[in-house]
């Protein structure tokens, strides 16, 4: 429209400032607008894992995980020994005792995978409320300090999915450090 304004003559030397000055103020506030984003990234997963409980969290579960796991490999030895021994008393058992010992042994079998499984999805299950816990006070963290240092946007990045930005900073290192020092 405003070259075919001027294309036509129709357009005076003011009403041509007037456009132009208007344009310069609404490309400039834009860009002053661009300048004034404040933008942040933060790794949730990184902070999760390295703030002190965190930290305590995985070592808490390591203990865990290595007490259930020596009661399953008692478990599963116990079986391997049952199933030689009815390996060697084959040839003297009746049927019926060989079948008996057999179903004991089996009985023994289903008790060892339903208490691994178990313990498996209890170790889950407290690793994933207690990291629900964590990441709802990484969260209020990364609020209070966010407003605090005026972020406009704060992006979670833990799965590197902003690859390249100019403007954002990493804060996570800064969250976890105000995390550990709330505790």
């Amino acid at each position: 429209m405003l070259i075919k304004i001027v294309l036509e003559g129709d357009l005076s030397m003011k009403k041509l400032v007037s456009i132009i000055i208007c344009m310069v103020v609404l490309v400039g506030t834009s860009f002053q607008a661009q300048a004034a984003e404040k933008i942040a990234l933060i790794s949730l997963q990184k902070a999760l894992y390295d703030v002190n409980e965190g930290v305590k969290l995985r070592s808490t579960l390591k203990k865990e995980y290595e007490v259930k796991k020596k009661q399953i490999d008692g478990m599963k030895s116990e079986l391997e020994k049952l199933s030689k021994d009815i390996e060697k008393q084959r040839m003297v058992l009746s049927e019926d005792a060989l079948n008996t010992k057999r179903k004991g042994l089996q009985t023994k079998f289903l008790d060892l995978q339903n208490k691994a499984a178990t313990f498996e999805r209890e170790l889950k299950t407290k690793e994933a409320n207690s990291a629900k816990k964590i990441l709802i006070k990484l969260r209020d963290i990364v609020l209070d300090y966010s407003k605090k240092e005026g972020y406009t946007l704060v992006i979670e990045n833990s799965a590197e999915t902003v690859l390249y930005s100019v403007n954002a900073e990493d804060i996570t290192s800064k969250v976890i450090s105000a995390y550990n020092k709330k505790k």
